[in-house]
């Protein structure tokens, strides 16, 4: 009869180390942070939601100007830039803690196949840092029945 026998063994030992720590360097950068990182914080939070006549996608955009943003449809696809500029810099502050963030930004959304697509049935707000952009849905068409004709 054979006997199943654990051996215990290091956790260095279970793993190839310097290939661990490559694999784990793929993810950071020289700086052990995350790629990317920096450019995901200056995305705007958005929203979509649906109605029976439209779709409205919500984006806020704090602390910036309606001058700053563009929004433009390219194929089917509604893209929301802009560039969220930094304040004068304040030589006489020391920050402790700064959380705001700057730069270039681009949203892309998928539309779906009913979308209008002409301008008179897009419109765009922007008030008190939130921009919403009104897609209005096409006509539903009625069903038409095709004869079948015997040959």
């Amino acid at each position: 009869m054979n006997q199943l026998t654990l051996t215990r063994r290091p956790l260095s030992s279970r793993f190839d180390l310097p290939l661990f720590d490559q694999w784990l360097g793929e993810f950071f950068d020289e700086n052990g942070r995350l790629p990317g990182l920096a450019e995901a914080r200056t995305l705007p939070r958005a929203d979509v939601a649906e109605t029976d006549k439209e779709y409205l996608v919500t984006l806020e955009l704090p602390g910036m100007d309606q001058n700053d943003v563009q929004v433009r449809m390219t194929g089917n696809q509604l893209v929301v830039a802009g560039e969220r500029k930094q304040k004068k810099e304040d030589k006489d502050k020391h920050y402790y803690r700064m959380e705001t963030t700057y730069g270039a930004f681009e949203r892309r959304f998928e539309l779906p196949a009913d979308v209008r697509g002409e301008p008179d049935s897009m419109k765009a707000t922007f008030h008190n840092g939130i921009l919403e952009v009104r897609l209005q849905k096409v006509e539903p068409k009625p069903v038409v029945r095709i004869p079948i004709k015997s040959v």
